[in-house]
């Protein structure tokens, strides 16, 4: 219920919520730099990665995200949730493919989201917990917020 590692150029990011089964959320064509949302709407549509793409982690009480925008439209990728007490995160590799992309399309506010994805990935890659990842601290969970305390779920 995570993101898979690049296979044929492709990055699959896939929900975190347990009820979904793990669904694709969104494709990230590394050949030709597009990231496409599987569900869409007026503004959620497939987005080019360039230099005029925007960037956000987003955060709320129980989900970090990557916002992508780039005119009007845009793509939501969850990056970190917490679901009946689990924390659930993206694994390293799809983290560090989506950081790579980004960096070398030349997104717009790299250096607030590519070095938390690439943290995040190193912190996985070192066998911690994702209760206690850097990319967590936006919502309270790492770096000693208070759901540090879940241990490793």
């Amino acid at each position: 219920m995570s993101s898979t590692a690049p296979q044929g150029g492709v990055v699959a990011v896939r929900a975190l919520d347990p009820a979904q089964n793990g669904a694709v959320v969104a494709r990230l064509d590394r050949g030709a730099g597009v990231l496409d949302p599987e569900r869409r709407t007026l503004r959620t549509k497939p987005v080019t990665l360039d230099r005029r793409v925007l960037l956000a982690l987003t955060s709320s009480r129980k989900r970090t995200g990557l916002m992508v925008e780039r005119g009007w439209r845009r793509v939501f990728l969850p990056l970190i949730e917490v679901h009946g007490g689990a924390v659930l995160g993206v694994p390293a590799t799809a983290a560090r493919a989506l950081a790579d992309e980004l960096e070398s399309r030349g997104a717009r506010e790299t250096t607030a989201v590519i070095a938390p994805l690439r943290a995040h990935a190193d912190h996985l890659d070192s066998g911690l917990p994702v209760a206690s990842s850097p990319l967590g601290r936006y919502m309270g969970v790492g770096g000693g917020g208070p759901l540090t305390s879940l241990g490793d779920l």
